[in-house]
């Protein structure tokens, strides 16, 4: 495989990722590979390889002579995405609980993006906050130090935040940054199953706040690369 190809199309995989964690990108939406072609001078070739890997990952879904949408995931695909979180993102407080106690762990960053998250809260810009939330547990498993654990991660976080787009519930309570510190402040605690309980109560409470009543909206293409 060209090593230039395959670093081309990792670039398309990261531009749509960030789209959907800045909400740029909503469940169901059609998108171009012209667009992506002509925006931001990809080859074809490259353009259908960063859209493959995303088919592969969940991000994306391809059928035949419809295109390459946007996932929408089900509730059940929702549950799903959750249960697998809180799989590997269990082994993420194991290893950092384990990293604070041998003085191993710098916490310095997530304390930069709680405090950011904070500011956030209490103002109206959603999509911020939403892609800060994200950073924050795609950056604690990023301080494990393992590869696996993120590649495992990673697909999964902007898949939650699909979800949430779909299932969002206006009349929620739910306050991330309230948990997100509680969490931290378990994990500096160095009391494992604190941190642990901590880290499923709040995976619980992100899928709680959802509406799986709410009714789809069908979406059309997006030019938000173009």
């Amino acid at each position: 495989m060209n090593t230039e190809i395959n670093k081309n199309s990792d670039e398309v995989v990261d531009l749509v990722f960030e789209a959907i964690l800045k909400n740029r990108l909503k469940p169901g939406v059609r998108l171009s590979e012209i667009s992506l072609q002509e925006e931001f001078g990809y080859s074809r070739s490259v353009v259908r390889q960063g859209f493959d890997k995303l088919v592969d990952s969940g991000l994306l879904q391809h059928k035949k002579n419809q295109g390459v949408r946007v996932a929408c995931p089900t509730k059940e695909e929702t549950i799903q995405i959750y249960e697998a979180r809180q799989a590997i993102e269990n082994a993420v407080i194991t290893i950092l609980v384990k990293k604070h106690k041998n003085q191993e762990l710098d916490l310095s960053l997530i304390d930069e993006l709680i405090s950011e998250e904070k500011r956030l809260h209490s103002t109206s810009q959603y999509d911020e906050h939403t892609k800060l939330s994200c950073d924050f547990h795609l950056t604690l498993a990023e301080l494990c130090d393992n590869k696996y654990i993120v590649e495992s991660l990673k697909p999964l976080i902007p898949l939650s935040t699909l979800a949430a787009s779909v299932y969002s519930n206006p009349d929620s309570t739910f306050c991330s940054y309230a948990e997100h510190n509680d969490l931290i402040q378990a994990i500096k605690s160095n009391d494992l199953n604190k941190a642990t309980k901590s880290m499923n109560e709040h995976l619980d409470h992100c899928v709680k706040s959802l509406d799986f009543n709410k009714p789809i909206r069908a979406r059309s293409f997006s030019n938000i690369f173009s």
